[in-house]
C-alpha cells in the first residue's frame, strides 16, 4: 500500500471519528433537553386518560435508566392525540430499581386499572424490563405487544465503567441479560426499532432481536435522538396499529 493510499485511509478514519463525536454532541443535546422535561413534569396531562378514541387500546411508556416517565412525554403526547389512553408507571420513579422489581410495578398498574390488550412502548431498559414482563409477569395474556426503542436485548459494554448495580445490569455477561437471551419465545411479541448508529448500545448486534416480530432500522443517529424523530414516531404508531389489529 502506497503512501498516498494509507494518507486518503487516514482522512476516512479521521471523518468516521468526528461523525461519532458530532452524533454524541447531538444526542446528548437532547438528552439534556429531554431531562429538563423528565424531571420538570411530575403529572401526565389529562388528555393521556381522557381524550380517547373508541378502539384505540391502552398503551403503557416505559423509560430508560435514570429516566422518569417524562423522558418519553414527546412520543407519548403524539400517541395520547390518536385517542390511545397512556398509562405511565409512577412507582418506577427514575427507573433505578432491578428489572424484575420494575417488571412487577408495571403488572401492578396492569392490574390495578385492569388493563388488557396492552402494548407497551418501551425505551432502552424499558425494553428489557418489556420483555422480563411478558416471561414472568403476564400469565393471563394481557399485553398484546411491544414495541422497544435502542434496547439493548445483549447487553451493552459502556455498563463496564460505570460501577452502579442498576447499570452493571445491563452489561454483557449480567445474569439478567443471559437470562433473557436464554428465553426467545416470547420474542415474536417485540417489534425493535434500531437507530443506525447507538452511541449507548456497544454490542456487535446493537438492538436486534433474534425472532422478533420485527426488526426495523432506521436512519436516525443517537440513543436519545431518537426518541425526537417524526420518522419513529410515525413507526410507532404504525406497529401500534398493526398490533392492535392482531
Amino acid at each position: 500500500m502506497g503512501p498516498g493510499i494509507t494518507r486518503v485511509q487516514d482522512i476516512i478514519n479521521f471523518l468516521k471519528i468526528m461523525n461519532k463525536l458530532i452524533t454524541w454532541i447531538k444526542d446528548y443535546a437532547h438528552l439534556f433537553s429531554g431531562l429538563i422535561i423528565a424531571y420538570s413534569k411530575r403529572t401526565p396531562p389529562k388528555h393521556y386518560l381522557e381524550h380517547i378514541v373508541h378502539g384505540k387500546i391502552p398503551v403503557i411508556i416505559l423509560p430508560g435508566v435514570l429516566m422518569r416517565w417524562a423522558f418519553l412525554k414527546p412520543i407519548a403526547d403524539h400517541i395520547s392525540l390518536l385517542g390511545h389512553p397512556i398509562y405511565i408507571i409512577p412507582k418506577l420513579g427514575n427507573n433505578s430499581e432491578n428489572i424484575p422489581m420494575s417488571a412487577e410495578r408495571v403488572r401492578q398498574v396492569i392490574e390495578e386499572n385492569n388493563l388488557k390488550n396492552v402494548i407497551i412502548v418501551a425505551h432502552s431498559k424499558g425494553g428489557l424490563i418489556s420483555k422480563y414482563l411478558l416471561l414472568h409477569e403476564d400469565p393471563d395474556k394481557r399485553i398484546k405487544g411491544v414495541i422497544a426503542i435502542a434496547t439493548p436485548f445483549h447487553g451493552s459494554s459502556i455498563s463496564k465503567f460505570i460501577p452502579y448495580s442498576f447499570i452493571q445490569e445491563l452489561a454483557i455477561n449480567s445474569n439478567i441479560i443471559h437470562h433473557l437471551a436464554n428465553h426467545p419465545e416470547v420474542n415474536k411479541k417485540i417489534v425493535s426499532i434500531i437507530p443506525s448508529y447507538d452511541n449507548h448500545v456497544w454490542h456487535p448486534k446493537g438492538s436486534y432481536l433474534e425472532g422478533a416480530m420485527q426488526n426495523i432500522n432506521v436512519e436516525v443517529a443517537g440513543h436519545h435522538k431518537i426518541l425526537r424523530d417524526k420518522i419513529v414516531w410515525d413507526k410507532v404508531v404504525e406497529w401500534i396499529e398493526k398490533i392492535s389489529r392482531l
